[in-house]
């Protein structure tokens, strides 16, 4: 087995199908599968539940297969210069060249590494990637790390009446977002976030639609040569459409970026235990504060076009921060039941919507 190959190309291969934070007891999964056969070299990661396959052609000199540590490979490349020639015996040693500088790993053989799944796939449909990239963007930030309640820890994705919906929440915080696409199918699964993280990670940069492939247990995200392949979540998600107020609503048009910086500064006065800003809502004023009898206080208003009487409502302002991050519009919409339970921010353009729950202060 032996290949000539450009080491940024190589880099980028290998970096595709290495999967993060893999929690497994199962040495073996800290490796890469490199297989090179009919002038495609193809690489394999996985951790169980996520399996990433990609090919790219390459100056194959001899075709076979070997396993190699991930980490220390990337790393071996990372350090040479721009042609790397990648030669592997009959035992499985594999030398490593650059120049002057030689190295040699020994590998493991193929038959050693879990199988990629082979699936009967029931359902396939195709969307564009920048859509499928932007809603995942906007849901997956608020979906819940603690695996107490496994379905928290996913994205609901609905796709009905040649609608797609995409829904995540921690029990805290909420995000809906929707977009007609043109799609005749009737689908609910809920994908897990990490596999979420990956798909976008993986498919950054890349253009064009994205083939969508589901089983009964599995999903499939792949376009080209790129293929990952993930356990679905099991369970059922909690019913969204009672968490999101459709009427009573007291909205405040502001502009988000001057939000994102009052936020930012009252919120350095706030207690990291327990952090929150508190909203004070006035006659065409809102005033943000807060307070920490340890540190201190902080308050800034923003004029706003209100009315009505006067109330307060307390938030984590992480939550706050965290959406107007990945929000695009130079102006939000920023929305208070007027019974003040709930905060909604949305933006005029499109329907996605990020409901917050207050704390009780």
């Amino acid at each position: 087995m032996k290949i000539l190959c450009n080491r940024e190309v190589l880099i980028n291969q290998i970096q595709k199908v290495q999967i993060a934070n893999i929690k497994s007891t199962l040495p073996i999964l800290n490796n890469i599968l490199l297989e090179m056969n009919n002038g495609y070299l193809t690489t394999l990661g996985t951790d169980m539940d996520i399996s990433i396959k990609y090919k790219q052609k390459m100056d194959i000199k001899e075709e076979g297969a070997v396993l190699l540590p991930i980490k220390r490979l990337i790393s071996i490349i990372n350090s040479l210069s721009k042609e790397i020639e990648i030669n592997v015996d009959e035992d499985y040693k594999v030398s490593i060249s650059s120049e002057n500088f030689s190295s040699h790993l020994i590998g493991i053989k193929k038959e050693e590494y879990p199988i990629f799944p082979e699936v009967n796939w029931k359902i396939s449909f195709n969307l564009l990637l920048e859509d499928l990239l932007d809603m995942f963007k906007k849901t997956v930030f608020s979906a819940s790390q603690d695996e107490t309640f496994i379905p928290y820890c996913g994205i609901l994705m609905i796709l009905e009446e040649k609608k797609i919906i995409l829904v995540s929440t921690d029990g805290h915080r909420l995000s809906y977002i929707k977009k007609d696409i043109n799609i005749d199918k009737n689908i609910r699964i809920i994908i897990p976030i990490k596999t979420v993280q990956e798909v976008i990670r993986i498919f950054k940069g890349v253009e064009g639609e994205i083939k969508i492939s589901l089983g009964d247990k599995e999903i499939c995200f792949e376009q080209e040569n790129l293929l990952l392949i993930s356990r679905q979540l099991e369970g059922d998600f909690p019913d969204y459409n009672n968490v999101i107020p459709k009427e009573g609503l007291i909205e405040l048009n502001l502009d988000r970026d001057n939000l994102n910086s009052v936020i930012k500064r009252v919120s350095l006065m706030a207690d990291e235990r327990r952090s929150f800003v508190k909203f004070n809502l006035k006659k065409n004023l809102l005033l943000i504060n807060t307070f920490t009898q340890e540190i201190g206080d902080a308050k800034e208003d923003i004029k706003v076009k209100y009315s009505g009487k006067e109330f307060e409502i307390a938030f984590n302002p992480k939550y706050i921060l965290d959406v107007l991050r990945i929000l695009t519009d130079k102006e939000i919409i920023f929305s208070i039941t007027d019974q003040a339970n709930k905060g909604m921010i949305r933006q005029e353009r499109e329907d996605f919507l990020y409901i917050l729950m207050p704390m009780r202060i």
